[in-house]
């Protein structure tokens, strides 16, 4: 009977994982052309990803247009009852979590998420092959240091 309860505890314990896991990571992830060019609208909950290109309205509720990275033509109007994030600017990748409203042709958003640029432009440019000068190693890189060797403090004895 000993060696069961730790077994038993162990598949709870796995089951709640899964169970977990599939909650989090169940919900679909779309671009916008995606979401636009599906035959039916998708049930439930999704997350877009686009480009924010336009902004009605920036006071709680948000009104905007997130539009697809690849085919800027392509546009969803998202409604959003949540405040306005602090890097929430046109142009900025950002991603809406929340239902499409085929009938209305609106995103009703429940969140929403934003990626400024500029702390990942140096990371892209280089990932790209468009980096136009050097890149200055970081704490964390793992590139050889350029600076001379430092000399060891003298205790006056020579």
């Amino acid at each position: 009977m000993r060696v069961a309860a730790p077994a038993i505890l162990i598949a709870i314990g796995l089951i709640g994982l899964i169970v977990a896991g599939v909650v989090q990571g169940g919900i679909p992830e779309l671009q916008v052309a995606q979401l636009l060019a599906a035959d039916t609208a998708p049930r439930g909950t999704i997350k877009v990803h686009g480009v924010l290109s336009e902004i009605h309205s920036g006071e709680r509720p948000l009104h905007f247009e997130v539009a697809d990275k690849a085919d800027p033509s392509r546009v969803i109007v998202v409604k959003c009852d949540r405040s306005r994030p602090d890097t929430f600017q046109k142009t900025y990748d950002i991603a809406v979590q929340g239902t499409w409203d085929a009938k209305e042709g609106v995103f009703v958003a429940n969140q929403i998420f934003t990626k400024c640029p500029s702390k990942y432009e140096a990371e892209d440019r280089l990932k790209a092959g468009t980096v136009d000068g050097p890149i200055e190693p970081t704490e964390t890189s793992a590139a050889p240091s350029t600076a001379a060797p430092v000399a060891a403090p003298s205790d006056g004895v020579e």
